[in-house]
């Protein structure tokens, strides 16, 4: 039974169907993983963004209450009664201490005792009054620095990679290249070359927020593991497929041999095994198209046996059908590999020559119908009987659609068959103006 397969398929097309398997299991395999490593992807960045917008919401919620109550710590102070009285005294040292122990700046009477941080910072006032008049002012200031974002990162839900940078219209002030543009595009921010995941959330300050910003590499290495074992499975998958290629090899191959011979029997004359008339119709129409949109030539030529009728009536139809095969031959044998010889119906045969003008048309009518001359088929009785044939040929864009065509060719036949047999005659210009006036009248066969 192997050896039968063998002989009839061959080891090539079981080669050859043992890859189209493989190949049509790895594409369909590719085409899962790369959607599924798209997903896991699309869902990982889907997952930081939010994680991020949530760390921004939560930083600034911080720093929301930070500011709250540096007020409230701001208001208490003011009301100290170690304050009030540095104040009543104009104690110079004591409010310089006061102001050095809380940061503080302290304005009595125009005299200002300590000094603020200088640079972005966030702020607190407050007054202290007697009888109705401002008697001191007291500042409390914070700066917005690397310090301020420890607390806020501390008091955030952070991820492992992710940080925390401060923002004021559109420049770094913590967290970053101090200065540097900051600007979040499309979810991406970049400082240098380096690209990060960002979300932003703005903070109750003039121009100040906040962004939560991760590495994109650190962002993409989350799905790192995933995508392994991805790979691992469509690995070992498409193994399994390499050994479902070698067992499904042999009847895919009878598959496609027979999808073949099938293909080749619809577009294949059975007695002559040259292209029927419906693969013939179909390439004049396509070479035709082809010509009118290149502006090239399509020539055309029908033959006819001549005295076929009398061959089947003498010999009988056997010798005639071996007639029909040993014309077919030398017609195969004759023209080039991009021309289409085809059983056009009885014992018509026809050729299309693409990109063959009506000078070359004749020109190839002329060689096969000589080899045709020369030909001679053996009967049962051993007899020898002789062939020939008449040519009709016609050429576009001298007849300028298919129908012309073959009607302008199967009139030179005609013309041929009147004429004596044997011969070729062409149709010219002149004989389609002519003959569109005068119909050809039938001749015999």
């Amino acid at each position: 039974m192997e050896r039968r397969f063998r002989s009839r398929y061959g080891r090539a097309a079981v080669v050859r169907a043992a890859l189209v398997v493989f190949m049509l299991a790895g594409a369909l395999i590719g085409a899962i993983v790369f959607t599924l490593d798209l997903n896991a992807r699309r869902s990982n960045n889907q997952q930081a963004a939010t994680e991020l917008a949530g760390m921004a919401r939560v930083s600034a919620s911080t720093f929301s209450t930070m500011r709250a109550n540096l007020r409230a710590h701001v208001g208490e102070l003011a009301s100290s009664v170690p304050l009030q009285q540095a104040v009543v005294d104009r104690s110079a040292a004591r409010l310089r201490a006061i102001a050095r122990t809380h940061d503080a700046r302290i304005v009595v009477r125009g005299h200002a005792y300590g000094t603020l941080p200088t640079g972005p910072r966030i702020a607190a006032t407050a007054t202290m009054a007697s009888q109705g008049r401002v008697v001191a002012r007291l500042t409390v200031a914070v700066p917005m620095d690397r310090s301020l974002l420890g607390v806020l990162e501390s008091a955030t839900p952070m991820s492992k990679h992710s940080a925390l940078v401060l923002v004021q219209n559109g420049r770094v002030i913590a967290g970053g290249p101090v200065g540097s543009r900051a600007v979040v595009d499309r979810g991406r921010l970049h400082f240098g070359s380096v690209a990060f995941e960002a979300k932003a959330a703005k903070l109750d300050l003039a121009g100040v927020s906040i962004v939560a910003v991760e590495p994109v590499s650190a962002v993409d290495a989350r799905v790192n593991d995933y995508r392994r074992k991805l790979l691992f499975a469509a690995a070992i998958t498409l193994a399994l497929a390499a050994g479902l290629a070698t067992r499904l090899a042999r009847p895919v191959a009878r598959v496609l041999g027979d999808l073949a011979r099938l293909t080749r029997q619809a577009q294949t004359d059975a007695l002559t095994n040259i292209a029927n008339r419906r693969a013939l119709d179909e390439r004049l129409d396509l070479e035709v198209d082809h010509a009118r949109r290149l502006g090239t030539s399509v020539g055309f030529v029908i033959a006819d046996i001549d005295n076929f009728k009398s061959i089947n009536d003498r010999y009988g139809h056997q010798t005639g059908d071996d007639v029909l095969r040993a014309v077919a031959r030398v017609f195969a044998d004759a023209v080039r590999e991009l021309d289409l010889p085809g059983r056009y119906g009885g014992e018509e045969i026809g050729v299309v020559l693409p990109g063959t003008n009506l000078a070359g048309s004749r020109n190839t009518a002329e060689r096969i119908r000589k080899l045709i001359d020369d030909l001679e088929v053996t009967t049962l009785d051993g007899e020898l009987v002789g062939v020939t044939a008449s040519f009709g040929a016609a050429c576009y864009p001298t007849h300028g659609t298919v129908e012309e065509l073959v009607a302008a060719a199967d009139a030179s036949l005609y013309e041929a068959k009147r004429n004596g047999k044997n011969r070729v005659e062409t149709a010219t210009a002149k004989k389609k103006a002519r003959s569109a006036q005068v119909g050809d009248a039938p001749a015999p066969a």
